[in-house]
């Protein structure tokens, strides 16, 4: 039995296909690790407990063999989570693949600019945090790309729509601006709440702290300025809108 933690498992179920003897079984599926392990010695069993371990059906697996490392994985703690290969391929794309390249992006597109000289001198830990995954290795990232390159195609071509949305909406002095934002600051948070399910915003009325704030600094900004309800009355993922 053979198995592996690629990223893409499309292509490496076609490579067992057309390599392993006839005798031998391959398991696409990978664990879904939620702590980052930097080096191999940062490695422990507790690693595994509690998480969910993608299995999907390939041509070069059986049933008995599915079943066995459905009890292997079991003994270490994860959760089997049965999909399409596919899917698998399509949400990784998006979820792990893409983040690298788009901070890659960023700093390819600043540090051409003719003022990046000076630029650079403006880097705090601000910009490094937001371009941490660029640290990873390129020969890594391209080969994630190219093995997934069609999934990947699609989620660029989903985040240059959303990048033209930002852009219109700031070019146009937009309220969408903020709303964007405050959709992903959302969902970000309800992510990590463990929250699946939509919940229904909470709407605050216009107060008369509002009104008095809106002479000061003009309708726009007053509605960044002042409280949007109880916060006790929000949820975690929520942003005080």
């Amino acid at each position: 039995m053979i198995t592996d933690f690629s990223h893409s498992k499309k292509r490496i179920e076609t490579w067992a296909t057309e390599i392993l003897p006839a005798n031998f079984c391959y398991i696409a599926a990978r664990p879904l690790i939620k702590k980052e392990i930097p080096e191999l010695v940062n490695s422990n069993p507790d690693m595994f407990k509690g998480i969910r371990y993608c299995i999907m059906e390939s041509e070069k697996s059986d049933k008995d063999g599915i079943e066995w490392f459905i009890k292997f994985i079991e003994l270490l703690g994860c959760k089997p989570y049965f999909l399409d290969i596919h899917e698998h391929d399509s949400y990784t794309a998006g979820i792990d693949i893409l983040l690298p390249i788009i901070s890659s992006t960023i700093i390819n597109s600043l540090s051409k600019s003719d003022s990046w000289p000076e630029m650079r001198k403006f880097v705090t830990h601000e910009f490094e945090k937001q371009t941490d995954l660029a640290n990873r290795d390129p020969i890594d990232t391209e080969i994630n790309s190219i093995t997934s390159s069609q999934p990947l195609i699609h989620w660029l071509d989903q985040t240059i729509k959303s990048l033209y949305e930002i852009r219109n909406s700031i070019d146009q002095n937009s309220d969408d601006l903020l709303n964007l934002l405050i959709d992903a600051w959302e969902v970000k948070g309800k992510i990590f709440a463990g929250i699946d399910e939509d919940i229904p915003q909470h709407v605050e009325l216009p107060s008369s702290s509002q009104s008095i704030a809106s002479a000061m600094f003009g309708a726009k900004l007053a509605s960044r300025m002042t409280d949007h309800g109880d916060k006790n009355l929000r949820k975690s993922w929520e942003y005080p809108r």
